[in-house]
Parts: structure tokens; C-alpha cells; sequence
């Protein structure tokens, strides 16, 4: 079982963009933000209804492709 972090401000999540190599870290609440604002987008762009039981995995997917992922960060962050 993952651990996350009880450290506020420290990242729970870090999500890899294979494409160019980056990544960027996330608390727990701004990665769902994230995945939300993306899910938004392809509701307004038609390709998915608001009431799909998508998860982060299948929101990326769509949104983004194979050129990301996402793991929870090891814990605690020290």
C-alpha cells in the first residue's frame, strides 16, 4: 500500500510526459483538478458525456494519449 505524503505542500502524485521527457508533481487535490479540467475539456469538445465513470487513467488516455503517466510518489517525502 502507498503511503502518501502528510507533509502539506509536498506532491503526491508525479505525472511523466514521454513525449519531451518532463514531469511534474501534483498534491493529491491539484492532480484531481487537473484530471476534472481535462475531463471538462472533452465533455465541451463533445467526445465524452459528463456521466461517464471515467478514471484518471481513461481521462488521460483520451485527453492526452500515450504520451503520459502518472504514479503516486513513494512516501513519506522527507
Amino acid at each position: 500500500m502507498t503511503t502518501l505524503s502528510k507533509a502539506p505542500g509536498y506532491p503526491d502524485i508525479v505525472l511523466f510526459d514521454v513525449a519531451d521527457g518532463s514531469f511534474e508533481f501534483y498534491t493529491k487535490d491539484a492532480f484531481e483538478q487537473y484530471v476534472n479540467n481535462l475531463r471538462n475539456d472533452l465533455v465541451n469538445e463533445g467526445l465524452i458525456e459528463s456521466d461517464e465513470g471515467l478514471d484518471f487513467d481513461d481521462v488521460l488516455a483520451m485527453a492526452c494519449g500515450d504520451e503520459v503517466f502518472w504514479d503516486w510518489m513513494p512516501g513519506p517525502v522527507e
